[in-house]
């Protein structure tokens, strides 16, 4: 019995902690690596046609979601911003409310080291952005 609560504990924490990982407050180097590794769904977009900003960007496999992370004139990752379709939007709904404390219906946050992050969603006619910036 006291060994299934301790794997079960273990988990629950690995998976909090995953799911609640942010890229803002790293280097983008180590975003680079981090996407690269644990988020192999996304490819980096390098079709850019006037780069006014310090961003990386990525699109999954269905086109259906683009990530774009931007940051600071020191390579510090200061907000995300995931544009999706809204065919994901169900999926992407669950994984806000199973991941994240709810504030109110578009806005949820949680709390990394000592840092609070705000996530919100914003409706728009043709897609759904879900953003992320510390609070």
């Amino acid at each position: 019995m006291n060994t299934r609560l301790i794997i079960f504990g273990m988990l629950l924490t690995a998976c909090t902690v995953v799911s609640a990982q942010s890229m803002i407050g790293l280097t983008k180097e180590e975003v680079l690596v981090i996407v690269k590794k644990e988020h192999k769904e996304f490819r980096k977009d390098n079709m850019v046609v006037k780069q006014r900003f310090n961003y990386l960007k990525y699109v999954n496999a269905k086109k259906t979601r683009t990530w774009i992370l931007y940051f600071t004139d020191e390579e510090i990752c200061k907000t995300s911003k995931l544009v999706c379709d809204y065919s994901d939007y169900d999926e992407v709904l669950e994984d806000l409310n199973s991941s994240f404390q709810k504030v109110d219906d578009s806005r949820w946050e949680y709390i990394q080291d000592t840092a609070t992050f705000e996530v919100n969603l914003i409706k728009e006619e043709w897609y759904f952005i879900v953003r992320e910036t510390r609070k």
